[in-house]
């Protein structure tokens, strides 16, 4: 089985060679602006896909031959996800993870400087959710709500938080100091460090989909259909369309 670029169709571009015969020369190129995405009625086949959770340095190719017992396959692990940069969008290994923190944080201690600060699950008495776990606050983050006394009915006011005075700060971070300057967090939040921050976007990306095996030839074919050419001006086949040539064009 081949690879995803000898799916692409060709395109003849004009030559730039310097030892061109004439201006109207040619080369034959893969048209790697020609792209194909999974259909869309195919999106909506359920048993199509399965959750998969990508785990340690496991790479695309890896996982494709897991799958499907070929490595070259790997296109099919990306587009099943819409990954057009790899590097941004699949988990960093252990190796570029470490890598790219240092690059962009400079040292070890700013990776445990706070990055922001987050919810944590706050529950009435009857355990029902009134704040969700993971949204973005500054540190004084204060929470009221009311709710009725499951025995006489009284409305009963509860208050987590600390409404700041006017001399108070919130840095970039989001932690708030009173006016001499110290910290002002309470216990219905927590702080997120640099590194945990960076740890839980890479993690992220570990959670994709795959399509089933029993599916890859549907979308081989649907490939093969995507990347035919239509006709046009620029037709030569279903696999190969002349480009354009700015020097018969005064361009």
């Amino acid at each position: 089985m081949q690879g995803y670029f000898s799916y692409l169709p060709d395109l003849l571009y004009v030559s730039r060679s310097p030892e061109r015969s004439s201006n109207d020369e040619f080369s034959p190129v893969k048209n790697i602006f020609r792209r194909a995405k999974i259909r869309d009625d195919f999106e909506n086949v359920v048993t199509s896909f399965e959750d998969f959770y990508v785990k340690g340095n496991l790479r695309p190719d890896q996982l494709a031959y897991s799958l499907y017992g070929d490595p070259r396959f790997d296109w099919v692990v990306l587009m099943a996800n819409n990954i057009t940069k790899v590097r941004d969008q699949w988990p960093l290994t252990d190796y570029d993870f470490r890598k790219y923190l240092l690059d962009k944080y400079g040292s070890e201690e700013a990776l445990e400087e706070i990055h922001h600060y987050e919810t944590l699950k706050s529950t009435d008495w009857a355990g029902r959710i009134v704040v969700p776990e993971g949204l973005r606050v500054d540190s004084n983050f204060e929470l009221k709500y009311t709710q009725l006394n499951d025995q006489d009915q009284r409305i009963i006011e509860y208050s987590r938080g600390y409404t700041l005075n006017e001399l108070s700060t919130i840095d970039e971070a989001g932690t708030a100091r009173d006016i001499s300057g110290q910290p002002i967090r309470h216990n219905n939040v927590q702080p997120v460090t640099n590194y945990q921050h960076e740890l839980s976007r890479n993690d992220a990306k570990r959670r994709i989909r795959v399509i089933r095996p029993l599916y890859l030839n549907t979308v081989i074919s649907d490939l093969r259909r995507a990347m035919k050419y239509k006709k046009s001006s620029q037709y030569v086949s279903k696999t190969l369309k002349r480009g354009y040539n700015p020097r018969l064009s005064g361009g």
